[in-house]
């Protein structure tokens, strides 16, 4: 039984979350995946939100960097040193894929773009990943995720008349731009395998983040539809679609079919409510909503969070409570029957010990990923990546004394 991805070498040159969650999703699909970093500090992400332990900061270990490095291998490398051409030609000669995330252009300034990699390797699959992608008035401008967040309207549909425009808790079009990435390095592998022809992705997150957003964009686009700030209630309007405080917390109804509102009102043994002319078809329970959320609100207030997602599930009305991250990690019991946290033991200089990652989000029939090693330390893997490379002892110790590597 093999792993999908086994025997697909990834070269890595991407840092921080978009290029580097795409990378570790091909090293849990089995792939082989070498991280290049630079020789001082490297990945950025080693420095952005510090471990809380002193040991793991010093190892470069910040939550950040392990949740996106698990299963890769670290080689450092100067890339404007007029050396690492030597290195990079040989890495690339054997990879199959290449990965980078710097702004447009970088990579063929350094000399590692697709024309001179792609001569090197004709079957090299090269995805270039960046904020607004490789050509047009903004591809050289830098970009990170809230930016993104506000270029291509999220934030214009997110929050409050009270709050304003505001952006998502957490880094959206990074990880939705590097599952792309990862749909189409996968597409250009299966291509390779009937035209044995390399491939040039240009992955833009701003065209990703339109994606994202096609059925805002398309609402506008047929009906001429702006979104109000709506914050938790429905953009339709439907009050049996918002959040409510339970006794203990918050739920968040959906109950979007007419169905599912007269199973709610039957949930809640309410059935008056189905007959009342103010609440019987969706169209009444818009127009009367105000009046429908204060039912509601009583309703719900009088029991526990946990008691209502249980029950509403139960009546087959789409709802969940409003949960906090450490009750995501700890307390949710569907995702721990379904494996997606796991640890990898670590020995290093901060001690034994498990450092955690989140596992790709599918199952299939035949083993789709393979048992991964830690997220690396900085330069862990250099000496043997450059030695599997060819390279001998001695001109490993030249690039050493140089600080090529």
């Amino acid at each position: 039984m093999h792993n999908t991805l086994e025997g697909v070498r990834v070269l890595d040159f991407t840092q921080v979350l978009a290029g580097p969650y795409c990378t570790q999703q091909l090293a849990l699909l089995g792939a082989e995946v070498i991280k290049v970093e630079n020789r001082v500090g490297g990945d950025q992400a080693r420095q952005t939100l510090p471990a809380t332990d002193p040991d793991l900061e010093e190892l470069g270990a910040s939550p950040l960097f392990l949740a996106v490095n698990t299963g890769k291998r670290s080689l450092t490398l100067d890339l404007k040193h007029e050396r690492a051409g030597e290195v990079v030609r040989r890495l690339a000669a054997g990879s199959d894929v290449l990965v980078e995330n710097f702004k447009a252009g970088t990579m063929d300034r350094l000399g590692f773009g697709y024309g001179a990699m792609s001569a090197i390797n004709p079957k090299l699959i090269y995805c270039a990943i960046s904020g607004y992608g490789q050509t047009g008035p903004r591809a050289s401008a830098a970009a990170y995720d809230a930016a993104i967040q506000a270029a291509s309207g999220m934030m214009s549909v997110t929050g409050t008349p009270e709050t304003g425009p505001v952006k998502t808790g957490h880094w959206t079009i990074d990880m939705t731009t590097a599952t792309q990435a990862c749909f189409a390095i996968s597409a250009s592998l299966f291509c390779r395998e009937r035209t044995g022809q390399g491939d040039f992705l240009d992955l833009s997150m701003l065209d990703t983040a339109a994606g994202v957003m096609a059925p805002n964009l398309t609402m506008y686009s047929v009906n001429g539809t702006v979104p109000n700030l709506s914050g938790n209630r429905s953009q339709t309007g439907n009050p049996v679609a918002d959040v409510y405080p339970a006794s203990d917390g918050l739920v968040m109804i959906a109950a979007a079919t007419q169905n599912q509102f007269l199973s709610l009102a039957s949930l809640l043994d309410r059935e008056e409510l189905t007959t009342d002319p103010r609440f019987v078809t969706l169209t009444d329970r818009i127009a009367n909503a105000d009046e429908l959320r204060v039912i509601l609100s009583d309703a719900f207030s009088r029991e526990s969070a946990a008691i209502w997602e249980d029950r509403l599930a139960e009546a087959g009305i789409p709802a969940a409570r409003v949960s906090t991250i450490p009750q995501v990690w700890r307390e949710n019991p569907q995702l721990t029957h379904r494996g997606v946290f796991q640890t990898v033991p670590r020995q290093d200089g901060a001690g034994e010990g498990h450092w955690p990652y989140v596992d790709v989000a599918f199952h299939g029939m035949r083993k789709v990923g393979r048992t991964p090693h830690p997220a690396p330390l900085l330069g862990e893997h250099t000496e043997e990546i450059l030695a599997e490379a060819g390279f001998s002892p001695t001109e490993i110790g030249e690039l050493r004394s140089q600080n090529v590597v």
